[in-house]
This record gives structure tokens, sequence and C-alpha cells, in this order.
């Protein structure tokens, strides 16, 4: 039977913290790598373009998400660059993305002179409300980024019903979502096209990096154009650049070290999935929180293990429930998302369409902005929290976790949880 705590057994108030044991860490980068670089630095010198690195894991890439076609580049920023290019996104265009996400969901955007359009969040969740996407559509309305934050899922059939309805084309971020799936199908293959990254902080890592999958030839065809200087680097290309691009493609040593991790992330992602899914269930059915709400079928890739908590019941938001957890050993924290809306960009650019030399959409008005244009987003640091773990952590710690949060919630309730 479990016990009933009071405040003073928390350890945030000097009492003893449930788990006492350093949280599980271990190196991201292994020995097959440095063989694998050492066998690339012994050759001749490294192609600048489409090298046999690159072009084996582009292989790899189509065969791990059962896609066609895969065209690596230097980052997951550029990714999502090259495939608003493929999209045929353009300057006074909009773009439909989540408030919460990275920067590098927005660079692509601007840089391309188009408008972000933000769209608010599910209530208990940091995702993409699709349910309110297509008020938001306008005759401008060129491409819809469902991003899936922490490797958890969009509602990708109903978004794809609706981009349908619409024909709209729908570009998936997957930054945070390496192998998660819905059913059968990974994320990133629902769209026309998904792109992801492989920087240091991702479920696999290359130094830096990214990629775009896509069952479309043309769009395929785009963005490698796009992403390195328009080149006749493959049959059928233009014979000399034929429109402006970048130099964004990926060189061999990320490449090879992107294909050695790649082998590894089905094992890394169900270790991950062994922690989230065992930390969601102990949790299920605790007063006050709740496993961050998913689409049925869903099987998130956890790039953290997320929860709700709900502060009329408990009388603590998720910022000061995490406090006392990570004082509990757990490492854990709220605010996992930036609210983008409330950036000094976008501030900027509320108050002034033209503050930027850079930046020149042509239709963009004062006042597109506001700051609370998304209340759900913008006050989720204080509804959602979230477990820090990785591949190194185990179920054991998903349930001290768990048992910490009921040790928590015992406390602020009086009462056996």
């Amino acid at each position: 039977m479990a016990p009933i705590y009071c405040m003073d057994d928390l350890a945030v108030n000097g009492g003893k913290p449930l788990h006492r044991r350093p949280w599980r860490t271990g190196a991201f980068h292994i020995r097959a790598e440095i063989q694998a670089l050492e066998k690339l630095l012994s050759g001749p010198a490294l192609p600048m373009a489409r090298g046999p690195a690159v072009m084996a894991l582009r292989e790899q890439l189509q065969q791990q998400y059962g896609m066609r076609y895969a065209v690596p580049v230097s980052s997951g920023s550029a990714a999502l660059h090259v495939a608003l290019f493929a999209a045929g996104v353009g300057a006074g265009d909009e773009v439909i993305v989540s408030p919460l996400t990275d920067y590098g969901s927005i660079i692509g955007i601007f840089q391309l002179n188009a408008i972000p359009v933000f769209v608010d969040v599910l209530p208990d969740s940091l995702l993409m409300d699709v349910s309110r996407v297509e008020e938001k559509i306008t005759a401008r309305t060129r491409a819809i980024m469902p991003v899936h934050n922490g490797g958890y899922a969009v509602d990708m059939p109903a978004l794809m019903r609706l981009a349908r309805r619409h024909d709209i084309t729908v570009i998936e971020d997957c930054a945070q979502a390496h192998l998660a799936r819905i059913g059968k199908r990974f994320l990133g293959t629902y769209g026309h096209i998904g792109a992801w990254s492989t920087n240091e902080s991702k479920h696999m890592k290359s130094g830096e990096g990214g990629f775009c999958l896509t069952r479309s030839k043309k769009m395929a065809e785009a963005m490698d154009l796009f992403a390195d200087k328009c080149y006749p680097r493959f049959p059928g290309a233009p014979p000399t650049p034929a429109f402006p691009a970048l130099n964004v493609r990926l060189n061999e040593v990320n490449a090879t070290l992107a294909a050695v991790q790649l082998q590894r992330l089905p094992r890394w992602i169900e270790q991950r999935r062994m922690f989230g899914d065992t930390f969601a269930a102990d949790i299920a059915g605790v007063p006050g929180i709740a496993p961050m709400a998913q689409p049925r079928q869903a099987a998130p890739s956890y790039w953290w293990a997320s929860f709700t908590v709900d502060s009329a019941t408990l009388g603590v938001d998720a910022v000061r429930f995490c406090k006392m957890l990570s004082a509990e050993g757990i490492p854990a924290g709220a605010n996992l998302q930036g609210y983008v809306p409330g950036w000094e960009v976008f501030r900027r650019l509320h108050e002034n369409p033209a503050a930027f030399a850079s930046y020149r959409p042509g239709r963009l008005e004062a006042g597109f902005y506001p700051e609370d244009c998304c209340p759900l987003a913008q006050s989720s640091g204080t509804r959602l929290g979230g477990v820090r773990m990785t591949q190194h952590n185990t179920v054991g710690e998903a349930r001290s976790a768990a048992r910490a949060v009921r040790k928590i919630v015992s406390a602020l309730s009086g009462r056996q949880v």
C-alpha cells in the first residue's frame, strides 16, 4: 500500500529525496563511428557534393522510412527551408505553423519572404490543434507545418484530410520525432515532405545535419537543386543554375556519422519508448497529473516524457511541480518549448512590418502578431512539464520518476495516491 506523505516529506522542503542514485547517462557516440571516420579520412580528398557517404545515407534513409526519395542537408533548419521551397512557398505566401517550436521552423519561412501564421495548441498538449487549422486558411496559404514536439504526434490523419480538401502542401517538422509513429506509419511520411534534424541534441547525432523525405520526384529534385547551388549533379538537372539557390548540402563527414547512428536508431528509440511508456502508464490516474494527450495508436519516440499539471487540483503549476520533482532526484522541467510569438523578432514585426531589411513579404500589416494570439500555447509552460531522459535511462528510473510524482501529489493532496 502506498504511503501518505506530508509536505515536510518532500525533498524541496528538506525531506529525503525519493531517487538518490545519479540519473543514468552515457556516451552518445560509439566506436563504430571512429572506425568509419578513419576509413573515410584515409582515402582521397573528400567529394564536395553527392559523395559516396552522402549517397549511401540517402539509401539507408529511404529503406528505414519506406520513402522513395531522401535529400540530406546541412541542418534541420536547412531541411525545412528546402522543403518550403519545394512546396512552392514564396514572397507573401502564408505557412501555418505551431507557436511552440524552435526557430529552425521559422527561419526558412522568413528567408523565402513568406508569412508565418500561428495556430494554437490543444489544451493538454504542446501540439497543434488540428481542429483550429481550417480557420487560419486563406487564399494565400501555401503550406501547413505541424511540429511533432518532443517526439509526440500531431493528429496527422485528421490534418491530411483537411489538407487534401484545401489542396495544401503539408511539411512535417520531425526534428524531435525520429521513428515516432501513429500505428505502423512513421511521422514524416504522412505529409508531402518530412524534415528531420541530426544535430547533437537529437535522437541520432551527426554533429550537425538534417534530411528530407518525400514520395514526389519533382519535390525531391527541387530540394536537391535548391540545397546544392542549383548545379547539374543528376540526370535531368538544368545545365546551368536556373533559379536562386542555397549551398546547404550535407558533407561526407556528417553523412558518415549519421549512417552509423541510423543503424542503431531503432534500438535507441525502443529504449526511450520503454521508459516513456512505463512512466505514462505509472502516472495514469494520478489526481491532477496526466500523460500528454496523443492521437489513437500513437507511439512517441520520447525526446522527453511529458505530463500535464492541473493547478486547480494540485495548487501548484507545472513550473513549481517540476522543481519539486527535480528535488526528488528526477531531472524535470517546464517551458519545454519556446512561445515563438513572444520573441523579439515578432514583437518588432507586430509594430513595424518593415523592421528588417532582410525580410520583405510585401503584404504583412502592423498588428498581425499580437503576443496573446495563441493563449493555450502561451500558458503551456505553466501546464506541461517533462522528465528529461535518453536511451540510457531505464524502466526502473521511469518507475522511480512515477513514484516521485505520486509522492508529491500525495503531499499536496494529503491523501494516498
